[in-house]
């Protein structure tokens, strides 16, 4: 059925006399190839190719971007960075390409382009040169320049920027907002987003910047229009043929709001921690939120003042998971023994990393604190409050046992 619809998707038909002299193009056909969401991490965002079909030969040549290994040197030091280098890909045996995406049950579409010859050709010329070994690698960022972005510019190069113009209106979106619908089903690599991700992530987006997810590029280009040699405007997509109906990995339109779960799960832990502290267990396992916050934060700040990974810049997570808890974590075991010399840092460091959380609350009136990370505040703060109850109650319970 993939390879009859997928057929049916390249097929084109000609009416009236055959010229002698075909302009160049006339031959190809180009159709827009999307695979919806997967279930691995980096399947989440959907991936598209360009397919150039020749009607004279029958060959296919199949391009896309954002193509990676984890076997490439220093793959994990770049990733770190922020400098991934990401390569572009090619097949020709696009049956097999569209099977394999297939049987990972993600939905599949083709949408034939309303291309002019000269636009065809320009396209299959482009794609042909960017294939080229010294220039088939770049840069990957997830939202600026992913396997979508490239495509959408590919196509919207051919055609003088008519995709660009369509893209100016505002898509009632963040760069969060899609995220977070995208990451729903994994709860874990939706809390590590949402805590990573600072504030450029939630301007809105323009519908052209809305295109760096394959899905909505789809969508858009359902809504483009060119212009014919005539002067008239006419849809960009010619037709569009459903090739594999997937709906494995179901996504919503909309993200949904996790304020009242996070919160109900801060308040939980954070009022254990703090009953923890009249027993034994309250040192290790403040011990290990103090370490676990204080990489956290860490982390946080190395990608905002030393990685690329712009779109973790200016986090205001920050005052939630901060460096002070690595010092913390350092001085409550011996604190919570009271030895001399950690009571008073402990007590002070505790009550630093508590007042930072509550700092974050109180900021997020203010216009300079827009950030979406009410989630957050709402897991990690009864936490960091759980702590230093938790320590004072421990030190109390030290204090007033017998000598």
């Amino acid at each position: 059925m993939i390879r009859l619809l997928l057929a049916l998707s390249l097929q084109v038909q000609g009416h009236g006399s055959p010229v002698t002299a075909p302009e160049r193009g006339s031959e190809l056909t180009v159709t827009l190839i999307t695979y919806e969401t997967g279930g691995r991490i980096w399947e989440r965002f959907g991936h598209n190719a360009i397919l150039i079909h020749n009607n004279l030969t029958g060959a296919d040549d199949h391009y896309d971007y954002g193509r990676f290994s984890f076997e490439k040197p220093h793959f994990l030091l770049r990733f770190i960075q922020g400098r991934m280098w990401y390569s572009m890909g090619y097949e020709s045996n696009v049956e097999g390409m569209v099977e394999a995406y297939a049987r990972q049950g993600r939905r599949i579409w083709a949408q034939e382009l309303a291309l002019t010859p000269a636009q065809r050709a320009a396209l299959q010329d482009f794609l042909a040169w960017n294939w080229k070994p010294e220039n088939r690698e770049y840069f990957y960022d997830y939202y600026r320049d992913n396997c979508s972005t490239r495509i959408r510019d590919a196509i919207d190069r051919v055609l003088g920027g008519a995709i660009r113009h369509y893209g100016t209106t505002p898509s009632g979106m963040t760069w969060r907002d899609e995220t977070r619908r995208l990451n729903e089903n994994n709860v874990p690599l939706y809390t590590g987003l949402l805590l990573v991700l600072g504030q450029p992530v939630d301007a809105e987006m323009s519908r052209w910047d809305q295109m760096f997810l394959p899905m909505r590029l789809r969508q858009h280009l359902d809504s483009v229009m060119v212009q014919s040699a005539d002067g008239s405007a006419h849809p960009l997509v010619l037709h569009e043929r459903l090739l594999n109906p997937g709906g494995r990995w179901p996504v919503p339109d909309r993200p949904s709001n996790w304020l009242l779960g996070y919160l109900l799960a801060g308040a939980l832990l954070g009022a254990g921690l703090a009953a923890l502290g009249r027993t034994r267990g309250f040192m290790p396992v403040a011990t290990l939120w103090a370490l676990l916050n204080g990489l956290l934060g860490g982390f946080m700040t190395y990608v905002w003042v030393g990685s690329h990974h712009v779109a973790g810049y200016r986090n205001e997570n920050l005052l939630l998971c901060t460096v002070p808890a690595l010092l913390l974590a350092f001085v409550l075991p011996s604190g919570t023994r009271r030895k001399a010399w950690a009571v008073q840092p402990a007590r002070r460091l505790a009550q630093l990393v508590s007042g930072l959380g509550l700092l974050a609350l109180a900021l997020k009136p203010l216009p300079w604190f827009f950030q979406h990370n009410l989630e957050m505040v709402a897991l990690i703060l009864p936490l960091n409050l759980g702590l230093w109850l938790g320590l004072e109650r421990a030190l109390s319970v030290r204090a007033s046992a017998p000598s």
